[in-house]
């Protein structure tokens, strides 16, 4: 993640207040000092009171409904579906603020992306032209039209055309002025025979990233040579990772974007612009890589529903099957096409047109649906052996669904399709080599242990409100870590806003929303953005922090005794009598450090 200073943090603070911010999106009422607003991340509209309050002095939202908090950057990540980085950048440019970057080496790779990204727009565009308008794209745009694409597609997804002549990329470049240095970073030439191009006599796909930038490009071979790949996509560079970008997502956002959206995952470029020609514009597709796990993160900053659409033949199902993994294992709902009379969107648009292609399109069936079709055309479940396979051919789904109720019809199902008990599926899922078990285990603690957003301060641990306390106060950390380390803490999320801590004060982090960003766990983060908006955590608190401090200690040293206790007990009549006497002034010693830290806790409790 880039490091963005405080100061960069600060000044977009003192340039856009929350209400402004939030009223762009809600309508506003004061009361008072304050603003409140109808909650826009649970309401849909329907709440009566406003719920929602906006404190621009401290900088901080609250919905009194849904328990979220935060501040101008997790609104804004939250209602544009941002990470933190994107957000902060977002809200500079709104703000007209210069991003500073933290190190000399961070300002670098600024300057360089910034310029790959002033290169691939030019680039992109240059391509486009070529196609539409240069007699060196003829074939190319003869060849897309051939394959049913029109002219507004051809124009949204900036289809372009790279000429044959193997020096055109290098000296069109040049002559703009990039130097070999950035040529050389950009993925448009080959790392072994520089500068020769990775992209001549190709049909070019741009690919965009959310913000509409041109990142990396995909180009079709038109020259049918021997050797040559049909496809080939830009390599990993400064600006672009395959992993973490899909093509056709930024052309799907204004769809994505709407209440209750779906996404449609593809196969290739073809068919992704073919499903958007034929009205569904929230297709895309990978590039040049199996479907990821960042991927599937991406997705779910605008939906929790996909539906996937790949290839009839054998290569495509083996996709549908991963990405189905993948996506079960999120909480995606996920829903299934496949073309009847053709093998792809892109084949069947050129065969039947757009609305042949919706027809064929349209019927779908669930996840779990297209799992048991398949695999029961693969295990004869007359037989014992064939039941057993055909149950450990879903097991990979069975142990990545989330909830316990599609779980338990999932196996209701099962049973009575393989004429067993439900407990017999049960226990065959347990024997098998899957997390199957320990994934059941681990969604029991999730339920009841971490699923609310709301911070319950009279439920929570002596060790989190510790953690809180410094939280609030940054300044003080620095010494209490002298006194309680990482292992003296018992509550899991009070170690992990420890090691947050940690890393605050190893790169001088004082902003409140640099810390937030620290924090991946959704729930922790929101509650350690509600306390922000309690005095508690602020006004008094060194004698509270120092009595849980105190606490942590005692109970640090109480069992720490107790297992030297036990080492007395078990070694008394095996070790030497001066080996003993070590053993019994240790412990002489935790009875005195106990002895002296409950005397301050007793006086401080009558006082």
């Amino acid at each position: 993640m880039p490091r963005f200073s405080d100061r960069t943090i600060e000044e977009i603070k003192n340039k856009i207040r929350l209400s402004d911010l939030v009223g762009e999106y809600t309508k506003l009422e004061r009361r008072g000092g304050t603003y409140w607003a109808r909650c826009p991340f649970h309401a849909n509209g329907m709440e009566k009171t406003p719920s929602f309050k906006i404190d621009d002095q401290k900088g901080l939202y609250y919905c009194f409904g849904c328990h979220e908090s935060g501040t101008i950057f997790t609104f804004i990540q939250k209602m544009e579906h941002l990470d933190f980085p994107s957000s902060v950048e977002y809200l500079a440019s709104k703000a007209g603020v210069m991003i500073r970057e933290s190190t000399a080496e961070d300002a670098k790779r600024k300057d360089e992306s910034a310029i790959l990204y002033d290169l691939h727009d030019r680039l992109a565009k240059t391509f486009h032209y070529i196609l539409l308008n240069d007699e060196r794209g003829r074939d190319a745009l003869s060849y897309i039209k051939r394959r049913g694409i029109d002219d507004e597609m051809i124009s949204n997804f900036l289809l372009g055309y790279a000429p044959k002549d193997s020096n055109f990329l290098y000296d069109f470049l040049r002559k703009k002025g990039y130097s070999d240095d950035i040529l050389r970073k950009s993925g448009l030439f080959s790392q072994n025979k520089f500068p020769y191009p990775l992209f001549r006599d190709r049909i070019i796909f741009p690919v965009r990233n959310y913000r509409g930038q041109v990142i990396a490009f995909s180009g079709r071979d038109l020259s049918n040579s021997d050797g040559a790949p049909k496809y080939i996509n830009t390599p990993d560079t400064l600006i672009y990772s395959k992993r973490m970008n899909l093509f056709g997502l930024y052309e799907s956002l204004e769809e994505l974007k709407k209440k209750d959206s779906t996404a449609l995952i593809c196969e290739g470029n073809f068919d992704v612009i073919s499903m958007h020609q034929a009205g569904f514009k929230s297709a895309m597709a990978s590039l040049g890589t199996a479907f990821t796990d960042d991927q599937a993160k991406l997705i779910a900053r605008y939906t929790d529903t996909v539906d996937l659409m790949f290839d009839s033949d054998e290569a495509g199902q083996k996709s549908t099957d991963k990405v189905i993994g993948i996506l079960n294992g999120m909480s995606f709902k996920i829903r299934i096409h496949n073309l009847r009379s053709y093998k792809d969107a892109s084949e069947s648009l050129e065969k039947l047109g757009r609305d042949g292609l919706k027809e064929e399109y349209l019927p779908y069936r669930s996840a779990y649906e297209y799992l048991v079709e398949k695999n029961l055309k693969s295990y004869n479940i007359r037989t014992p052996r064939g039941k057993s396979d055909f149950l450990k051919s879903l097991s990979p789904f069975l142990s990545s669904t989330k909830s316990e109720i599609e779980l338990e019809s999932y196996i209701q199902d099962l049973a009575l399709r393989l004429g067993v008990g439900e407990d017999t599926v049960k226990a065959d899922l347990r024997n098998l080599d899957n997390p199957y078990a320990k994934h059941r285990y681990e969604e029991k603690v999730e339920e009841t242990d971490r699923s609310d957003l709301h911070l319950n301060i009279a439920a929570i641990s002596p060790d989190l409100y510790a953690m809180l306390i410094l939280a609030n106060n940054k300044n003080l950390f620095k010494q209490y870590r002298l006194r309680i380390n990482f292992g003296d803490l018992k509550d899991r999320d009070a170690q992990v806003l420890y090691t947050v801590l940690e890393n605050a004060l190893r790169d001088d982090i004082e902003s409140k929303e640099l810390f937030l960003s620290l924090i991946s766990d959704e729930r922790l983060r929101n509650y350690v953005s509600t306390s922000y908006e309690l005095d508690e955590f602020k006004t008094d608190c060194i004698d509270v922090l120092d009595e849980i401090v105190d606490r942590i200690e005692l109970r640090g040293l109480e069992e720490k005794r107790a297992s030297l206790n036990s080492q007395i007990k078990l070694l008394s009549s095996q070790i030497e009598p001066e080996d003993m006497m070590t053993l019994l002034e240790k412990k002489k010693d935790y009875d005195k450090e106990i002895s002296l830290l409950k005397n301050r806790l007793y006086s401080s409790e009558e006082k």
